[in-house]
């Protein structure tokens, strides 16, 4: 069954970027693509017409479709022009697929670029987002993991990429002791200090035999370290192909909420970042999941 990729573009060179990250998927596993554009028709200037601008649009989603076919044959591609609020039109487009893929540029350049925090709390399938500098690497795939739901899915993911393109899984696990727990420690002049270090190994060898046992070919070092966890990642995945990282549940605040960790990796992209969504905000992803075991 072909992965249902759904990319958004706008014309900038962090399109290129992640429509060049397709490409080189598309080598590896069965594509199936949607080549998106957003138009907020409501925001246009009042001396530019929609007669005007929807043709240029048009006209760059069919010259990224012909490079596309040039570089990856095989891929099943189409093409859309959404007209909307960016932010709606981008996660209505990905109610039914495996990926959205989106380029940025700097933190506050594109127009994905401004939005890439808010796509990420709210889609309900994977989000890859590509850097524009973007080029392929011989890097590992690098994972940020904690004691929950998401990084058991963010794990799977990546383990599945780092099989995929037989790569290095790093499993990461960053840990902080709580500063009130800190305080308690001097006052009482004692500290607990291995014991909680060893609960956190525990956690990440349990994430560690979990790919172990699913995924025998797949080579796994582990990294635990004391620290910020989105540093300690960041760090990680300096030279890495792509990190993977989960969200937190959305609950009744869907769409505004992004864990610490995504939105600080958003802000430093030391590569193609990829955000798994929580299991209950995500049960395409858990289907295909069992579907491809």
């Amino acid at each position: 069954m072909a992965e249902t990729i759904v990319l958004a573009l706008n014309g900038g060179t962090g399109s290129r970027a992640a429509l060049d990250w397709v490409i080189e998927r598309a080598r590896t596993i069965q594509v199936s693509l949607e080549l998106i554009t957003v138009i907020d028709l409501a925001r246009l200037p009042m001396t530019i017409t929609k007669d005007r601008v929807i043709p240029a649009y048009e006209q760059m989603l069919m010259d990224a479709a012909s490079r596309l076919r040039r570089n990856a044959p095989a891929v099943q591609v189409m093409t859309s022009v959404r007209r909307g609020a960016p932010l709606q039109e981008l996660l209505n487009s990905a109610a039914n697929a495996d990926l959205l893929v989106i380029g940025t540029r700097e933190a506050t350049g594109s127009l994905y670029g401004t939005l890439r925090h808010q796509i990420a709390a709210g889609v309900s399938c994977p989000l890859v987002i590509v850097p524009t500098d973007w080029t392929p690497r011989n890097g590992s795939v690098v994972v940020g993991v904690d004691d929950d739901e998401t990084s058991y899915l963010a794990v799977d993911f990546a383990a599945r990429e780092a099989e995929r393109l037989g790569r290095e899984l790093s499993v990461v696990h960053a840990w902080r002791i709580p500063t009130l727990l800190a305080l308690r420690w001097l006052d009482a002049g004692a500290s607990p200090y291995n014991e909680i270090r060893m609960a956190h190994a525990e956690v990440l060898a349990g994430m560690v035999e979990r790919v172990r046992a699913e995924h025998a070919a797949v080579v796994v070092r582990d990294t635990l370290e004391h620290g910020s966890a989105a540093l300690v990642i960041t760090d990680a995945a300096e030279n890495a192909e792509m990190v993977v990282v989960g969200t937190p549940e959305r609950g009744m605040m869907a769409g505004l909420l992004l864990g610490s960790v995504a939105h600080d990796l958003l802000i430093s992209m030391p590569c193609p970042v990829v955000v798994v969504p929580h299991p209950a905000d995500m049960p395409l992803l858990i289907a295909n999941a069992e579907q491809n075991k």
